[in-house]
């Protein structure tokens, strides 16, 4: 076999680019955020659909958008930034939330938490 320099053979270089290949999609798939029991009942809402809604706060998430000089993928980073204010939503007192604001480069985010729950209808005394 004919040899390559650092690498050796061949083979050796064809397994080394492999390798790094496969090492590059790891910064973008990696999840660090895990989905609360409480934020699970939480719903992501388009702003169009919370007329009869009441907000209640503001969740402001970050994330990370880049690892080293790897830029993450941008619907990771824009989930991850759901889960983090579905977890939030429950402490403010609300059950669903609507992207306020873009993903900044930073990988931040604000969204609009709202309580959706059904109310009961105003009494016809005014109590």
């Amino acid at each position: 076999m004919k040899r390559l320099g650092a690498f050796g053979t061949s083979r050796q270089a064809l397994h080394a680019g492999l390798i790094a290949t496969g090492l590059m999609g790891i910064p973008s798939a990696c999840t660090w955020v895990a989905l609360e029991p409480a934020g699970s009942e939480v719903r992501i809402s388009p702003a169009s659909a919370i007329e009869e809604c009441v907000r209640v706060g503001t969740a402001r998430a970050r994330t990370k958008a880049r690892i080293g000089i790897f830029a993450r993928s941008k619907s990771q980073v824009a989930e991850e930034l759901a889960t983090l204010a579905r977890n939030d939503a429950p402490g403010l007192g609300g059950d669903t939330i609507v992207a306020d604001s873009p993903i900044s480069a930073d990988g931040t985010q604000r969204f609009a938490v709202y309580d959706c729950s059904p109310r009961p209808p105003p009494s016809p005394n005014g109590y």
